[in-house]
């Protein structure tokens, strides 16, 4: 993985299996850094939290359960919270990586 600052925004870039996927590297749960995580199969774990996004889709597919016991309480549910991942299109052509932004980036 590679992270690239572009218009102020960090962009990690990589490869799973084969496949090229580019997403913001801010964890949209509480803003960690993901290139510092670890993969479980397509999903980048983010290492602070263990929240895990499918780097294809961006959807969060898995939090981390913070149950200590049976008598565990949330504290506040909002807390727990997440967006998904925001993707960027990626491409590769002749050796170049192309990733695409819209209007707001």
């Amino acid at each position: 993985m590679i992270v690239f600052k572009i218009n102020n925004d960090n962009i990690l870039v990589g490869r799973r299996n084969g496949r090229l996927f580019s997403c913001n590297n801010s964890c949209p749960h509480r803003g960690a850094s993901l290139s510092k995580g670890d993969f479980n199969g397509d999903n980048i774990v983010c290492y602070m939290h263990g929240y895990e996004y499918n780097v294809f889709t961006g959807k969060l597919e898995h939090m981390k359960s913070w149950k200590k016991d049976n008598s565990w309480m949330e504290q506040s549910f909002e807390w727990r919270k997440s967006d998904d991942l925001t993707l960027y299109p990626v491409m590769e052509k002749d050796g170049a990586i192309y990733i695409e932004f819209g209007q707001d980036n």
